[in-house]
Order: structure tokens, then C-alpha cells, then sequence
């Protein structure tokens, strides 16, 4: 193993930063869902019912109560039977089985009642004080009332069933962060027990899918008496379901700043994982066979068809590779019988390029859990100022010096012509939400494009026609409208994984990619199943432990969860995930 490199670094931008890879960057310790099941799991968080009051379809009032290390929060769910007018997964929807809220406290009866009353008015409505998020949900059209039927029956619901879908219920929106009049983020402070980015969205996701199973445990026992309550197996196997569409892509490209430090941070911790030289015996072999036998059984009941992602079946191949190795050396020191410096980076280096980047990043990914506290204590570092400052007296010189260096990529990129760099990127003003499409379809509309290339090559033939030693606050004297472009690429020259190095005008572009990114590696989704390159949905706390497994204080990894051993698999349907 005499050609690994002699140091061990953070891989290099030119290598990461392109939109295909950063699709494959797997869940791990870093993402928002897993890094707070820990947080719950580490300091005794406790989850209990408060309010249970629904009628016999469904309709009515939860309140969960949520006793964290550092304070209450409370979970407020106003549920309702489906309707099927204006039911959709978008923002424009108006139909939805439940809406809930986050709130700081006790769910006292005055904000309780505020909530109720503004939260259905969605854009026109204002959150009660204190309020952290606002959250949607719809029941699954097929895996929800299959699972009521059988418990009803008094039996547990088809496995077949709940594995096709992977979820009761389905997320169709968290709004924080200063929406709606919910509390802003950066208002929560070092001490509050959600102060780690997106923890407060994803407890809310956690609480609503223990809402619904709750919720079916209580329409079965509506119906009759003896009905079976859901197999805490089932409880910990079913996620809470989600999907995402374009949206994302604009949020990678408007939070750099944050995007350069989970991607740094998540780096180190990698190389540091790489580093990793433990004496024969070590228990780490073990135990990184052992994380690759689980992911082997994960992929082999992954039911799901990916369009652009490589399928459950193939990775599952793919990682039975890595595991022999991986055995071997556990048993024998030596990968491919060759004895390394560095066993895990040479682990690394034996499968590059002979596997998918999925598989490539799924071990990484298993690496990292080697160094579980690191990981964890690393989490506070996400925080970050994500204002964008410029440097006015920088000289015309070393700007352009800085367009060639760390902006070079952006410079000397391969772009479609001009016909090809015709995507434009809006808000559609009838769904509010996010579009993209050719330029000819959205004529005098406002772009929200952050065109990296593109600036990059203007501002290089602007700052042309200027002397020099010229400070570039003098050009945009002259040319105020390019200072947005000008600040972003100062704030960013020494963050080299703040900017994917996509071009967003292309209409080869694949969406999905950069959605992913945020999705899987940011957030923590598995199973994320991608729709005509620019939607995706996928499975957020699968495997997780439920409500009454918190006071187990397991801290093992509970993701890439093994199917429950239950008989009936009499209506299974490989027929991938197919709407609800």
C-alpha cells in the first residue's frame, strides 16, 4: 500500500464540490435527524402524551409534552379526516390531516387556541408567541388505513404494505426560522436545548410521526374495543415520510456559508476517520463489518425503483465487496493481501472507482461512526454567520487574482452555448412555490438564479476595463448592480465547499442532485427516490427509536433498520413507492 498519500486531508473541492458526488454523500452522524436522536438519546429527553382528544374519525386535538435537558417544549396536533378537495403535497394546498406546532413551554390554552385559529390561514396567519414551527401532514392513501383495517381486526398490519410505502404519514411542510412569525433561529442562543441547526424542524418531524401512530392506534380502538395496538417493532421500522422539489436547490445556493461548514466539518471528521491505525484485534474491525452487514440488509429490502440513483440491489452487491474486505482485514491485517500503513484509507482506496459513489460514500459515511464522540461534539460547530461581507478595498489586481484562483473552476468551466444556458429559476406566483424552466416561458420575471459561472466571467471582462490598482468599491461606484455578485465572491474565496460547482442556467442540469445533497447528506432521509430529475421523497427517522424507547438510552446506530420478523407478507407489491 506504498502509493496512499503521506498525509491525510479533507478531499479536495474539485473533487467533492461537483453536483454527482455531492448527490451521493450519505446520511450520517452529522445530519440534523440522526445528530438529534442522539442529543435525545444522550441527555434523557422523555416524550409524553398529554392530549389525546380525536372522535372517532380522526378529528380533533394532541398535545405531546417534551421534557429536554434544558426546558419543556410542547407539540400542539389539530387532526382531521382527509378531504380530497385541495389535497396536495404542495404549498398550495389547503387540505391537510393535520396541522401542529412546536412551541416553547407548556402548550398553555391561549396559544393553543391562537394556534388553531392562525395556523389553517397559513400565509395570512401569524404564529403564537414562542412558537418554534409550524408543520403539515396528510395520512398515506394506502399503508395508513391498511394498518387501522388490521389492527382493527386485531392483528399487525402486512408487512408488504408498510414496506412499500415506508410510512404512516407524510410531511408536507416545516416552516421555521422567522416564518409565519415563528421564532428565528438565531434567537434561540447557545443554551437552548434545540440550538443545533435544523433540530427544531426535525423534532417536529419526530413528533408527528409519533402522532400517527398514535393516531392509528386510536381509530382501530374506535372501531372496536379489541382491536391490537402497532408492534413497537413496527414503531421504530416506519419512518415519517417526505418529499422536496426545487426549492432546495435554491436553498443550498442562498446558505452557502453553512453549506462550506457541514461539508468542512463532516470532512475532518472523515480524514480523521481515514487516519485511524488501530492495533490487530481492535474492535473497530468488528464493528465496521458489523455497520456494513446491516447496510447489506438495508439496500437488500430497499423496495424502491431510483431513476438517476443506483437501486437498493445494486448497492447491496456492491457492499457485500466492501465487507469481504473489510473481513479480511479484521481477520488477517491486510487488504487484498497487502499489509497497510493505514487500514481504513487503504479500505477506501481498494473500491475507488470499481463501485458506485453511493457505495463509496456509504462507507465513508460507516467511518465516521468510529469516532461517534468526535462526530458529536463537532455538531456546535454548524452555527455559523451567514452574512455576506465584501471587501471594497480590494484592488481590481487582486480581484481578478481571485477570480483565477479559488473562483479558477467558475473561469475555466465547460458551459453549454447559449441556447443550452437557458433555465431560469422563479417563484410561481399562482403556487408559491419554487419553478424552473426555459427562459422563453417566464419572459420579464425576476430570476432568482445565483449564477456562479457566469458571474464569474462578467465581473472578469468588467473588472478589465479598469486600471489595476483601481479598488473595486470605485467599480461598483460605477456599476451598482453588480455588487451582490462582487460581495458573495469575496465573502466566499476562502471557503472552498461553500459553492457547488454547478451551473444552474443549463438546461442539462439535474436538480435532483443538489436536493439530495440537502436531503440525505444535511438532513438524515434514507430511501430518498428521485421523480423526473427534480422532486424527491424519502424516509425521515426509519429505524429511530420510538417515544418509549427513549428511556433505554440506547445509543447504538438505529438507522439502516432491518425489516421486522413478521409472517404476513401475503400483500406485498413490488411495485416501487407510487404516489399517495
Amino acid at each position: 500500500m506504498s502509493d496512499l498519500p503521506p498525509t491525510i486531508e479533507p478531499r479536495d473541492p474539485a473533487f467533492l464540490m461537483r453536483p454527482e458526488r455531492l448527490a451521493a454523500l450519505q446520511p450520517s452522524r452529522f445530519s440534523a435527524s440522526r445528530s438529534l436522536v442522539s442529543t435525545m438519546l444522550r441527555n434523557g429527553w422523555s416524550v409524553t402524551p398529554q392530549r389525546l382528544e380525536l372522535d372517532d374519525r380522526g378529528n380533533g386535538t394532541a398535545v405531546y409534552r417534551v421534557q429536554t435537558h434544558a426546558g419543556v417544549l410542547s407539540f400542539v396536533a389539530f387532526s382531521s379526516e382527509p378531504r380530497f378537495v385541495d389535497r396536495t403535497p404542495r404549498i398550495i394546498g389547503r387540505s391537510w390531516d393535520m396541522v401542529g406546532a412546536l412551541l416553547e413551554g407548556e402548550a398553555d390554552p391561549g396559544r393553543v387556541e391562537q394556534t388553531r385559529a392562525e395556523l389553517p390561514k397559513l400565509y395570512a396567519g401569524r404564529a403564537a408567541p414562542g412558537t418554534l414551527v409550524w408543520c403539515r401532514s396528510n395520512r398515506s392513501l394506502r399503508a395508513f388505513e391498511h394498518a387501522v383495517e388490521a389492527l382493527t381486526a386485531g392483528r399487525q398490519p402486512g408487512l408488504g404494505r408498510l414496506r412499500e410505502v415506508g410510512y404512516l404519514m407524510r410531511n408536507t411542510g416545516l416552516d421555521a426560522n422567522g416564518t409565519f412569525g415563528t421564532r428565528t433561529y438565531l434567537s434561540y442562543g447557545p443554551d437552548h436545548p434545540l440550538g443545533a441547526p435544523y433540530h427544531a424542524q426535525m423534532l417536529t418531524a419526530y413528533l408527528m410521526r409519533e402522532f400517527s401512530f398514535d393516531l392509528c392506534d386510536h381509530l382501530a380502538r374506535a372501531a372496536t374495543p379489541t382491536a391490537a395496538r402497532l408492534d413497537p417493532a413496527l414503531r421504530r421500522y416506519l419512518g415519517l415520510g417526505n418529499g422536496s422539489a426545487l426549492g432546495l436547490v435554491l436553498f443550498v445556493a442562498n446558505h452557502p456559508r453553512m453549506v462550506h461548514r457541514w461539508l468542512q466539518v463532516r470532512e475532518e471528521a472523515l480524514a480523521q476517520a481515514r487516519r485511524l491505525t488501530p492495533p490487530a484485534g481492535d474492535p473497530a474491525y468488528g464493528r465496521l463489518t458489523d455497520l456494513l452487514d446491516e447496510a447489506i440488509v438495508y439496500r437488500e429490502q430497499d423496495p424502491m425503483r431510483y431513476g438517476v440513483f443506483p437501486d437498493g440491489q445494486r448497492l447491496a452487491a456492491e457492499l457485500r465487496t466492501v465487507r469481504d474486505l473489510a473481513a479480511e482485514l479484521r481477520d488477517h491485517g491486510t487488504v487484498r493481501g497487502a499489509r497497510p500503513v493505514r487500514p481504513f484509507e487503504a479500505l477506501r482506496v481498494a473500491i475507488e472507482g470499481t463501485v458506485t459513489s453511493e457505495t463509496e460514500e456509504i462507507l465513508n459515511a460507516l467511518l465516521m461512526e468510529l469516532l461517534p464522540d468526535t462526530a458529536d461534539e463537532a455538531f456546535g460547530r454548524l452555527i455559523v454567520d451567514e452574512r455576506l461581507v465584501g471587501d471594497p478595498g480590494m484592488t481590481v489586481r487582486e480581484f481578478g487574482a481571485m477570480l483565477r484562483g479559488p473562483y479558477g473552476w467558475a473561469h475555466d468551466a465547460r458551459l453549454a452555448g447559449e441556447a443550452g444556458r437557458t433555465r431560469v429559476w422563479y417563484k410561481s406566483r399562482a403556487a408559491e412555490e419554487p419553478r424552473s424552466g426555459p427562459r422563453e416561458q417566464f419572459p420579464g420575471g425576476f430570476d432568482l438564479s445565483v449564477d456562479v459561472p457566469g458571474d464569474v466571467r462578467r465581473l472578469s471582462r468588467l473588472m478589465e476595463r479598469y486600471d489595476v490598482r483601481t479598488r473595486v468599491g470605485r467599480v461598483l461606484f460605477d456599476h451598482p448592480e453588480e455588487r451582490a455578485a462582487v460581495e458573495r465572491l469575496q465573502a466566499l474565496r476562502d471557503q472552498p465547499y461553500a459553492l457547488p460547482r454547478m451551473d444552474m442556467l443549463d438546461m442539462d442540469f439535474v436538480p435532483v442532485h443538489i436536493i439530495r445533497l440537502a436531503n440525505a447528506a444535511f438532513y438524515g432521509l434514507d430511501r430518498t427516490k428521485d421523480f423526473l430529475g427534480r422532486t424527491l421523497r424519502g424516509l425521515i427517522f426509519q429505524g429511530a427509536p420510538a417515544r418509549d424507547d427513549l428511556a433505554g438510552k440506547e445509543t447504538g446506530p438505529w438507522w439502516h433498520p432491518s425489516e421486522p420478523d413478521f409472517p404476513d407478507l401475503s400483500d406485498l407489491q413490488d411495485s416501487g413507492m407510487t404516489r399517495d
